[in-house]
């Protein structure tokens, strides 16, 4: 064999080897999971979760994928419909770990999150949850995170300042009978009456779909608004379309996302007298407006009418990014430690702070800032973003 030969048979295998190596770092694949309600009265919630979550790991491919060791790896989403109970939360755990996914945007609704986290615990999956069940992280439960900012970080502002807007001085806080409304209702009820609002609460069964009696009860008792917080959004909405069909002439109140469902369903902002809601983040930020101008880009549609889908959004990208310095997806427990090692930053609104130890006794808690609307008198006012301190 000549030396030419010997050249030409060296730089082959060496381009061959190449060659497997991209096919090796191409075979490289990172899974995130979701859980949340995608069917029935929560569905606009987890649905918007499910679509902020798959628009970063659409952006994080399009950038040639997650840096995994020495490896570019793609990102893929597995998503399962939790359906709003506590057994679902738990079928989402098992079956997300079946699928080899240890690190979960979710779930949402307070049973799916009663359900999902000792079941989660035995999976080692690390997770962010919105629920605002009253124990949704805590030490005992060290893989999980809260991705949302709960009502006794901004409620209080929310209910000052809307109080002051309208004049309310009476007020109905309702939520289904189940620990998802129960918890969040009787944590605003104290909200609003701590503000000088005499409160009442009033619990009705998940899955209502015509609320003729509650309605008739309400105009008996005629508050000056009706808190919808801690109801499903499409469940609110039919609530609020009955009462303005009764000639309910007071406030509404929102505090949680899914304004927009209401707004939709009443007709629109025109229809409205006074109307007061909270946004898991300021969505009028420019910054969340180059991400709705992204979306559009690499999801071909427009960007969910649900809040969720950018706190969804920026929650994937810290487990993105703590997968990335955690060397793997396989290892909640290295993700969450991972999660704990940096303070969260989003690059469309820039750096937050980890909180909750006054709360929950473990700072685990994304403390981005929120936005809060108005409408009055048919009116859209200017959105207000209340920002989030560190504890």
């Amino acid at each position: 064999m000549s030396f030419q030969d010997t050249i030409r048979r060296a730089l082959s295998a060496l381009s061959f080897a190449c060659l497997a190596a991209g096919a090796q770092a191409q075979d490289c694949e990172v899974k995130i999971g979701v859980a949340g309600p995608q069917t029935g009265g929560g569905s606009a919630w987890g649905l918007a979760e499910k679509a902020g979550t798959e628009f970063e790991a659409a952006w994080t491919n399009s950038q040639g994928g997650l840096q995994v060791g020495n490896r570019k790896c793609s990102v893929t989403v597995v998503s399962f419909d939790a359906q709003s109970t506590a057994a679902g939360g738990a079928a989402a755990s098992n079956y997300l770990a079946s699928q080899k996914v240890h690190a979960v945007v979710g779930p949402i609704v307070s049973p799916e999150t009663t359900g999902f986290k000792p079941v989660a615990k035995r999976n080692r999956q690390v997770n962010f949850s919105s629920s605002w069940v009253v124990d949704v992280i805590s030490p005992e439960f060290p893989l999980a995170f809260l991705k949302v900012n709960p009502p006794q970080v901004w409620a209080p502002t929310l209910v000052r300042t809307a109080k002051d807007r309208f004049n309310f001085k009476s007020a109905v806080v309702m939520g289904p009978n189940d620990q998802g409304g129960t918890d969040a209702g009787t944590v605003l009820a104290k909200i609003y009456s701590d503000n000088g609002v005499k409160t009442t609460t009033e619990w009705y069964q998940r899955g209502t779909t015509n609320f003729a009696a509650i309605v008739t009860r309400l105009m008996s008792i005629a508050p000056d608004t009706v808190e919808f917080a801690a109801m499903p959004p499409g469940e609110a909405a039919i609530l609020a379309k009955q009462l303005l069909e009764a000639g309910y002439g007071g406030a509404f109140g929102r505090a949680g996302a899914g304004a927009e469902v209401i707004i939709k369903n009443a007709g629109g902002v025109d229809k409205l007298n006074a109307f007061y809601w909270y946004d898991h983040v300021p969505t009028e930020d420019p910054g969340l407006k180059r991400l709705n101008a992204d979306y559009q880009r690499l999801m071909k549609a427009p960007v969910p009418e649900n809040s969720l889908v950018y706190s969804a959004q920026i929650a994937a990208e810290q487990m993105l990014r703590a997968i990335a310095s955690a060397g793997t997806d396989q290892d909640g427990d290295m993700i969450a430690a991972a999660l704990r090692r940096a303070p969260p930053e989003s690059r469309y609104l820039g750096k937050a702070v980890w909180r909750g130890k006054a709360q929950y006794g473990i700072n685990q808690q994304l403390g981005f800032p929120v936005g809060m609307g108005l409408i009055s008198n048919g009116k859209m006012e200017p959105q207000r973003r209340l920002d989030v301190s560190s504890e």
